[in-house]
């Protein structure tokens, strides 16, 4: 559960730098932060010398009221969704923009569990649908769990540019970094980009047939989920992009 975003009581003190770099926060400051032993927060430094210690629900809260602001019109149309297994696609289909072939015999009972230490490949768009949507407990464990490809990383770019918040990027990227989205290196994902480029485009020229059109990015995120044997999340196009 995720707390909502409300005016809290500001609490002011000091702490101590311990041996190795340990710091302890007092727990006046852990229950104002809604934080405790074993929690993980984020730390970052700014030019200016500010150490500012966010937990990770706070990271979600401010993504949340700050992108669901400046990408209005830009947000996917409807929520993430998990694909697991064959899925026929058709033009009045839901939220489905990429037809999936068999990745597991997986049950529908099984798709609602989150397994232990499964990860999923996540399109730009259900990246977005995620971080701006309501937050529920499930999508917050596989938000920690994602992983971007870096087709995924370009249009995430894209819309960003389009909404005119392009120099917001790379902070953006930083966030879900510390959220545990997964963001492999170019040279990482290179190494597979003939083999997912092959499998994108027999998965685009299949949506053709039925009748739709699968953005070249969806469609790679699709090879890369087959590749690596996981689920993918996806979303709707953009409301712009709809017929």
């Amino acid at each position: 559960m995720v707390p909502v975003m409300t005016q809290r009581q500001t609490v002011v003190t000091t702490a101590k730098i311990g041996q190795r770099g340990r710091l302890i926060l007092p727990a006046q400051i852990q229950r104002a932060a809604l934080i405790g032993s074993g929690d993980t927060v984020a730390v970052r430094t700014s030019e200016d010398g500010t150490i500012t210690i966010e937990p990770l629900w706070a990271v979600r809260n401010r993504l949340r009221a700050t992108f669901t602001v400046l990408l209005d019109g830009h947000l996917p149309a409807g929520p993430a969704r998990m694909l697991v297994g064959g899925t026929t696609l058709t033009k009045t289909a839901g939220p489905l923009p990429v037809p999936m072939r068999p990745l597991s015999p997986a049950s529908p009972e099984d798709r609602a569990v989150v397994p232990g230490d499964c990860q999923a490949v996540f399109t730009a768009r259900a990246v977005l649908a995620g971080i701006t949507g309501e937050h529920t407990s499930r999508m917050d464990l596989w938000l920690s769990r994602a992983v971007l490809p870096e087709s995924a990383v370009t249009e995430l770019f894209t819309i960003l540019a389009r909404a005119g918040t392009h120099e917001r990027a790379d902070a953006l990227l930083a966030d879900l970094a510390v959220l545990g989205v997964q963001i492999p290196g170019p040279a990482k994902h290179r190494a597979h980009l003939a083999e997912d480029t092959a499998l994108a485009l027999e998965l685009t020229a299949e949506a053709a047939r039925e009748g739709v059109e699968v953005p070249m990015p969806d469609a790679l995120c699709t090879a890369a989920a087959h590749r690596l044997g996981v689920p993918l999340f996806a979303a709707d196009l953009l409301p712009t992009q709809q017929a």
